[in-house]
C-alpha cells in the first residue's frame, strides 16, 4: 500500500511529533521471518517516516505476529484514518486476497467487519486498469459510489475506455 509522506496531513502529524519529541502513539512492529535482528512495520509507517526524518528514536510495540494477523492489524488502523481514499482501501484488500490471506472477498468481509458490497466496490476501483486510473489526477479522488460506472464502461469497452483514459 501506497504511504503519502508529501501532504498537509503528513506535515501536521510531523509537526506534532517534533513539538512532543517523539511519536507518543506507538507503531506496531513484528520479527521480520527469516531476517534475525530485522523487524516490519505493521502500522505507523507515517509515525516511523516522520520520526525518521526528524532524527528522533521511535517509541514501538513489538508483538510476533503471523502474515493474516498483522494483515487485520494494519487494516484496523488504517480504516481509522480519515485520509484512506476508496482506491487505497481496494489495493489494500486486493494485496491481502493475493497474498492468500483470505480465500475469498465474503471471507475478508467477515473478518474485518465490512459489508460484502463495499468491500466489492473497492476491490473494483482497485483492480481498474492502469490507463482509467491515470485519467484521474490522483487515486485519491475516485470514488466508491463510481464503482459501478468504471466498471461497467469497462466491460463494455474496454478498449475503448482505456483510450479515454490515456487522452484524458
Amino acid at each position: 500500500m501506497g504511504f503519502s509522506f508529501d501532504n498537509e496531513a503528513f506535515r501536521t502529524l510531523k509537526a506534532e511529533i517534533a513539538v512532543a519529541g517523539g511519536n507518543i502513539q506507538p507503531i506496531k512492529v513484528r520479527p521480520l521471518p527469516g531476517h534475525d535482528g530485522e523487524y516490519e512495520i505493521v502500522f505507523g509507517h507515517r509515525r516511523h517516516r516522520a520520526c525518521f526524518e526528524l532524527g528522533l528514536p521511535v517509541l514501538a510495540v513489538l508483538s510476533d505476529l503471523h502474515d493474516s494477523e498483522m494483515w487485520l492489524q494494519m487494516e484496523r488502523e488504517n480504516r481509522a484514518r480519515a485520509d484512506l481514499s476508496p482506491y487505497e482501501q481496494g489495493m489494500h484488500y486486493q494485496h491481502a486476497l493475493d497474498a492468500g490471506l483470505f480465500p475469498s472477498n465474503r471471507k475478508l468481509a467477515e473478518a474485518i467487519g465490512v459489508d460484502l458490497g463495499q468491500v466489492g466496490k473497492v476491490l473494483a476501483l482497485a483492480r481498474l486498469h492502469d490507463d482509467i486510473v491515470a485519467a484521474f489526477k490522483s487515486p485519491a479522488d475516485i470514488q466508491v459510489n463510481w464503482s459501478k460506472t468504471l466498471t461497467d464502461a469497462a466491460d463494455i469497452d474496454p478498449a475503448g475506455t482505456r483510450a479515454r483514459g490515456r487522452s484524458i
